[in-house]
């Protein structure tokens, strides 16, 4: 696993890497992709959330746009995704149990 920081911006889902990142690789040999993230909520209670779809590189023009929406300066070397979210779920426990939901894309 390798840590990323997803970018929001224009309601779109964006990641900013290394020309050379094996992340970067493996998305154009096959774009499916997988996000999943360890969360609590206002009480700190412990829970999930999990994302897939699919990612593609993005061209230059859109680059201005997201690099200012990003909470990071990204370097100039730094390749673009774009990923579709055909998918979200998540899981929060009431006490033990776990309750999951899933949404699927529309």
């Amino acid at each position: 696993m390798h840590p990323v920081t997803p970018v929001l911006c224009e309601g779109r889902l964006y990641l900013f890497m290394e020309p050379n990142s094996p992340k970067g690789h493996d998305l154009r040999r096959d774009p499916r992709y997988a996000m999943h993230s360890l969360v609590t909520d206002q009480d700190g209670n412990p829970g999930e959330f999990h994302i897939r779809g699919r990612g593609r590189p993005v061209d230059a023009a859109i680059r201005a746009s997201v690099a200012e929406a990003a909470p990071y300066d990204p370097a100039d070397r730094y390749i673009l995704f774009e990923f579709s979210v055909e998918e979200a779920a998540s899981t929060f426990y009431k006490g033990k149990e776990p309750v999951r939901r899933r949404w699927p894309a529309r």
